[in-house]
Order: C-alpha cells, then structure tokens, then sequence
C-alpha cells in the first residue's frame, strides 16, 4: 500500500548523506593532500554546504520518480539512465549558476579528460549514473522503515538488475 510520503524528510535524509559521501570521498582521494603541510594520512575531507539541497534535490526527485509505477516498472538500466542524466542535469545547472554565474567556484573539473565547462566530466557521469542505483534502492528502504512498504531486495540484487536486463 502506498503512502503519502513526507518529501522534507526524504531531502533531509538524502542530503545529510550526501554532504558526508562528499566528505568520506574527498578524504579518501587525498583532495587536500600537500594544502598547508596536510599529508596523504591525515583524511581531511570537505564539501559545500550548497551540496546538501544540490543532493537532497536529486535524491528527492529520484525518489519521487521511484513512487510512481510508469517509472519503477522500468527496467533497472532505463530508471538508472534517467537518474543518472537528472544528476548530471542539476549537476550541469548549478555549476553554471553557483561557479559561473556566482563566482563560487565550489568545483572545476576543467582538468578532468572530456569536461564540459569545466562543471560535468564524464568521470563523475558515470558515477552518477552507478549512484542512481543506490538512490533508488535507499529510496525503497525508507519507504519500507519509515511507511511499511515491501521490503526491498538488496542493493547488490538492484545492481545485478541493472546488468541482467531487468
């Protein structure tokens, strides 16, 4: 049975995650790495507070797209395509809004091989779309926890699904 779902919990649930991924990543990848004497082990991370409605957002939209059955009666690969481009979409505009327009300059991937503007590269694209997969299938656990939906399968059997033709 499908409940009305709170959005402002499911955009504050995804963008607390989100900020933290950014962080957890960054650190990982050394991003801050010879910044004033911080070294490879220190795992310094950070991020943008403009991060937290830029993920929230996706996340949100994803997962209202995943509420209705035109969209989760897709196969896996084309929800996946679908949210993995809206990412890149919202990821394309804000750049160009907060870096461009407003001289922000929270990321620049100008010296990443095939960037556009320096605001999406297609590194991070494909991560987007790999990420998609998770934001549907996190979208389906709180749906289970918070309104008693089915439980949804595993997030490995949400990806076997995107590769199975499923």
């Amino acid at each position: 049975m499908k409940h009305k779902k709170n959005k402002i919990i499911h955009f504050l649930i995804f963008g607390s995650i989100y900020l933290n991924v950014e962080v957890i990543v960054r650190a990982i990848c050394c991003s801050l790495n010879g910044i004033n004497g911080i070294s490879r082990w220190s795992l310094c991370g950070w991020t943008s507070l403009w991060m937290f409605p830029i993920g929230g957002m996706c996340a949100l939209v994803i997962g209202s797209l995943n509420d209705r059955e035109v969209y989760y009666k897709l196969k896996m690969w084309q929800q996946v395509i679908i949210g993995g481009s809206l990412i890149t979409a919202v990821e394309l505009l804000s750049g160009t809004f907060l870096n461009m327009y407003l001289g922000l300059s929270i990321w620049n991937y100008s010296y990443e091989k095939c960037n556009f503007f320096g605001q999406i590269c297609l590194k991070n694209c494909f991560y987007w779309y790999l990420l998609s997969v998770v934001i549907i299938w996190f979208d389906d656990e709180l749906s289970y926890y918070i309104y008693g939906e089915e439980k949804p399968e595993s997030l490995i059997n949400y990806f076997k699904k995107l590769f199975t033709n499923k």
